[in-house]
């Protein structure tokens, strides 16, 4: 009798202690639209303009993502739409996510930790030559 009760305590136990919470993020976490609103580097933090904080990125279901794009033409300082296309994104282990920016003849992909903090998102790249970060808020 002893035996058969020690091996089903073991049993619930190492159910409970050998489930660990995965770590490749909540779908509801960055699901939606989310504006830039500023970028970080070693220099500091400088805000957007208007014309970036026009820049989007949509994180939608089936791991779509939609991505506008814009520049200030620098002779009249009108805001250019640049990019308005779609890729992917996938979450990956400790809080990083893939983005693919790219098309079907040539991907584009890009790895960044992400934190969300209320409807702050952060993102946070390593392109070898040190760290930048882009903040967004959700619309």
């Amino acid at each position: 009798m002893k035996k058969p009760l020690l091996i089903l305590l073991l049993a619930i136990g190492c159910t409970f202690t050998s489930c660990k919470q995965d770590d490749s993020g909540d779908n509801g976490d960055l699901l939606g639209t989310w504006s830039l609103t500023a970028y970080i580097d070693d220099d500091g933090e400088v805000l957007a303009n208007e014309c970036q904080s026009m820049d989007i990125l949509r994180f939608k279901d089936g791991n779509v993502l939609d991505y506008e794009y814009h520049s200030t033409d620098s002779a009249s300082g009108d805001c250019i739409e640049g990019t308005h296309d779609s890729g992917s994104w996938s979450y990956l282990f400790n809080s990083k996510v893939q983005l693919d920016h790219g098309t079907e003849e040539k991907s584009n992909i890009m790895v960044a930790k992400y934190k969300v903090s209320g409807d702050v998102l952060t993102l946070t790249f390593d392109e070898g030559n040190g760290e930048y970060h882009k903040k967004y808020k959700k619309e």
